[in-house]
């Protein structure tokens, strides 16, 4: 009778030992699993230099997110997907990153038309799909969608707001050269559109588009000149910001025209290019690490230099591509702390409409397209005292929603297309 006494209560304090175990075990010994967003883009190849760098602004974003504790312990794991600069290799990464990866969130990529690919394939899974480098205006125009949003400007924004500037300038004849692909035709067709708007008298007169991965621009550039534009606007991609400069500086074609060219500004170009760097010419960008001068400018430009150095890759200068990567990293971090939750509907009601604070002044993510409102500034490359490389001067901030379609424009565009 004893001995059954004393069994019975070792397998009492057994069970009540084994529920307290069981209790503790959420604060003690289970681990939280990772929100994990399958980042997609061109990590070789001749833009990989630009994609790098934002890649490196969503690290610094997720790693003072992590060291936060996370969304409720959970942290963020980024899983990267090198798609060559090839739409079909984006849209092979995307499935495979959501149907076996298990992905909360898809993320990238510098290329227009793999943008494209991926946000239709988003759309037929719903997830999210973070766009961070992607200009083509049908991302968010025609072809957007519940479940594609983008952290940097569209083609519509950079192309209308570089035309109302070329058109405040003294220029009647223009020139347009670019790359023969998505983007190139985009930004061409918002400029034109900028440019009319602005100075109803200035006429196109020639148009040179470029075989996507030509390596010489001779011919293209005797097309120019033999049309002897007052101006000319360069449609260029990533892979195209260093080439092109170096050639049309040997054939003096900045010495001859005035020459327009968003995303020359960035300090990546200046430091590459060097003494083929067109100082004189005009450009835009949506951040510069001297400009605006406010606070949080300077200190986001410290932590990203303290980040990188700890990295062991100092970078002193960030430029357009990291703050992109950055803004997008945390609207999505905002949106899963503001819904408490990671589920995508709860996101998405979340980022439609969120402003966040960023080194360029506010953001925010507008509730109808997904398409983030964001300073637009054009200036002219100068060499200016005091500075390691030519910056811009006389900057000028154009107005982003008197440029951005209207709610209305974008619902007759989509609606067009069905």
């Amino acid at each position: 009778m004893e001995f059954k006494k004393r069994f019975f209560n070792v397998c009492l304090v057994g069970i009540v030992l084994a529920g307290l175990i069981i209790l503790a075990g959420p604060q003690t010994g289970r681990c939280e699993a990772p929100i994990k967003i399958g980042m997609i883009d061109s990590y070789s190849g001749a833009t990989s230099f630009i994609t790098k760098l934002a890649l490196s602004g969503w690290q610094l974003a997720i790693d003072e997110f992590n060291a936060k504790g996370g969304l409720n312990g959970r942290k963020i794991e980024i899983i990267t997907r090198d798609d060559k600069f090839k739409a079909d290799e984006a849209l092979a990464h995307a499935r495979e990153l959501v149907l076996k990866e298990n992905v909360d969130f898809l993320a990238g990529t510098i290329n227009s038309s793999a943008a494209l690919a991926v946000s239709e394939f988003a759309k037929t899974k719903k997830k999210i799909f973070m766009v961070h480098a992607a200009y083509t205006h049908r991302l968010t125009g025609e072809l957007g969608h519940r479940y594609v949003f983008r952290s940097c400007q569209s083609a519509d924004i950079v192309g209308q707001s570089g035309g109302a500037f070329a058109g405040s300038k003294p220029y009647k004849k223009w020139y347009i050269i670019g790359d023969d692909f998505e983007l190139g035709h985009s930004l061409a067709d918002n400029f034109k559109k900028g440019l009319k708007k602005a100075n109803p008298n200035a006429v196109i007169v020639g148009e040179s588009w470029v075989k996507l991965g030509e390596t010489d621009y001779t011919p293209y550039l005797s097309s120019v000149m033999a049309q002897k534009p007052d101006a000319v606007f360069g449609c260029f991609g990533g892979a195209s910001h260093i080439p092109f400069p170096k050639q049309a500086k040997m054939f003096g074609l900045f010495d001859k025209v005035a020459y327009f060219h968003y995303w020359l500004a960035d300090p990546l170009f200046a430091q590459v290019l060097k003494e083929s760097y067109p100082v004189g010419a005009y450009s835009g960008l949506s951040y510069f690490w001297y400009y605006p001068e406010i606070p949080a400018n300077k200190e986001f430009r410290k932590r990203y230099v303290d980040y990188t150095t700890q990295k062991g890759d100092p970078q002193q200068y960030p430029g357009e591509g990291v703050l992109a990567g950055y803004s997008g990293a945390r609207f999505l971090i905002e949106a899963m702390l503001k819904a408490k939750s990671a589920r995508t509907e709860d996101v998405i009601k979340a980022l439609e409409g969120l402003t966040i604070q960023t080194a360029s002044g506010p953001q925010t993510m507008r509730a109808y397209d997904h398409q983030v409102l964001a300073p637009v500034f054009w200036g002219q490359i100068a060499n200016v005292p005091n500075y390691p490389f030519p910056i811009m001067k006389d900057i000028y901030t154009a107005h982003v929603k008197e440029i951005t379609p209207t709610c209305e424009e974008i619902v007759a565009a989509r609606k067009d297309r069905k």
